[in-house]
């Protein structure tokens, strides 16, 4: 029965399959099936649902931003128009008066996007193709090694492009560190195995360590061990995917860190939509950005209603969330309690959980649909926990106004299902493997910069 389903039913026998396994049933006789069966099989790991369910467990703020995806047409382009200045005039006149013969003019602007093309490729050997035909094991482990080079490595790439600064940012170093052990300032995106370039930030150009290899990842002690070792590294310097950045130009989307600023990102990335920031008028294309000139402190009720406060008086739609990392959540809790502990003039009783807080309310993925829930609420605003944001800042996004346009796949996907199998799901190399290769185009864009904002130098835990 279970051949039949194999052969017939392909998507459902893959449920079944699991839950016998699950179960301890010994399966092995019925998997003595085709080539053709285990290529579906693959074929449903890569496909939409799966991929939206692996997508919402490794990425917070591609799951905020999703909910305001749209597809772009024609070659990718997509424009948007702006009115910058507002046309008439409004006066007093004396009764029976002349009327004003001033005029004022209307003024526009317009922000113009193309999508980033990405592609990915994932290699699966002669043997292990054919091993998964006739065990068990092979074929569970094989699915398995493919669901987690999604998740581990193609969807957290992508995180790095929602999050980054426009050049795709793994990590970014604190400070000088010429070692092969690097210290970065926040959680890596980065994983072992992945090929690596270390950008010096002063250019985007000189390659401080050239696809060097990625030997280990601390994620508590937030570092990254290669075997080679960079000199003439400075603060800012940034880790990125080998081959994607140079002097003029960057192979990534413009990042959530690029567009939440006040200033134009990098040479090598652009104006943001070909529109200059820093010129006199362009005012209406910087996000609201709180700094303490680089001195760090706490996040206090008074710092987060400024920065609401300026969102709505320059203009900007209000906020929807509000998004930090793990750090300064834990800062801000311990500072809460002890607020709290003071008001009461004894221990206070439950907050977020009491001792500690309530770490069902801490969801990542499943339940949420993946957007970082957490049990903290600010003037009515959801405060949602990107464990990878960069350090030292929250965000304040108006989902209305930012989105993820993408071509016509929302999510990456095999050549043979963008082009309708006229490419073979599995195609050949000069190896004893085949390769499976995605395709995926997309943009972060936004249409009111000023309904986002930052409050950057804030202490962390």
């Amino acid at each position: 029965m279970l051949r039949y389903l194999l052969t017939y039913h392909r998507t459902a026998s893959l449920v079944a399959l699991t839950l016998l396994i699950i179960m301890g049933v010994d399966v092995s006789h019925a998997l003595a099936v085709s080539t053709t069966d285990v290529i579906e099989a693959f074929k449903y790991t890569y496909g939409a649902t799966e991929l939206a369910y692996l997508a919402s467990e490794e990425i917070v703020m591609w799951n905020i931003l999703t909910r305001r995806q749209a597809p772009l047409g024609g070659r990718g382009q997509f424009i948007i128009p702006f009115r910058t200045r507002n046309a008439g005039v409004f006066v007093g006149h004396a009764e029976g008066g002349a009327k004003t013969t001033r005029r004022a003019q209307p003024d526009t602007a317009e922000a113009t996007f193309a999508l980033q093309e990405f592609h990915g490729v994932v290699d699966i050997s002669w043997k292990m193709l054919q091993d998964m035909r006739n065990s068990e094991y092979a074929f569970e482990k094989g699915l398995d090694f493919v669901e987690k080079a999604q998740r581990t490595r193609v969807f957290r790439l992508l995180n790095a492009e929602v999050l980054g600064y426009g050049r795709g940012e793994l990590g970014i170093l604190p400070a000088a560190d010429d070692d092969t052990v690097i210290s970065v300032r926040a959680l890596p995106l980065a994983e072992r195995g992945m090929i690596i370039d270390l950008m010096d930030a002063s250019d985007d150009s000189t390659l401080l360590l050239d696809g060097v290899t990625i030997t280990g990842v601390d994620a508590a002690n937030r570092t990254i061990t290669t075997g080679s070792t960079p000199t003439g590294t400075a603060a800012g310097d940034y880790y990125t995917v080998a081959d994607t950045v140079t002097a003029s130009a960057s192979l990534h989307m413009a990042g959530l860190g690029a567009w939440i600023s006040a200033s134009n990102p990098a040479a090598c990335v652009g104006n943001l939509g070909g529109i200059d920031r820093s010129a006199v008028g362009n005012e209406f294309w910087q996000a609201t950005v709180l700094n303490n000139s680089g001195t760090n402190r706490p996040f206090t009720e008074d710092l987060g209603l400024q920065l609401l406060d300026t969102i709505r008086e320059r203009g900007g739609m209000p906020p929807t969330d509000l998004i930090s990392n793990l750090k300064i959540l834990r800062r801000y809790h311990a500072d809460l309690r002890e607020d709290v502990y003071y008001a009461m003039s004894g221990q206070p009783g439950v907050i977020s959980g009491g001792t500690g807080r309530d770490e069902k309310a801490m969801r990542k993925g499943g339940k949420d649909g993946g957007q970082g829930k957490t049990p903290y609420t600010f003037s009515g605003l959801d405060w949602a926990a990107e464990p990878y944001m960069d350090a030292n800042r929250m965000w304040a996004i108006n989902r209305e106004n930012l989105w993820i346009g993408h071509g016509e796949n929302e999510l990456p996907a095999p050549l043979s299902e963008v082009f309708d199998n006229l490419v073979s799901f599995f195609t050949s190399t000069a190896n004893t493997t085949f390769e499976i290769v995605s395709y995926y185009q997309g943009e972060v864009i936004c249409d009111n910069p000023m309904g986002q904002g930052m409050i950057s130098d804030i202490s962390e835990s």
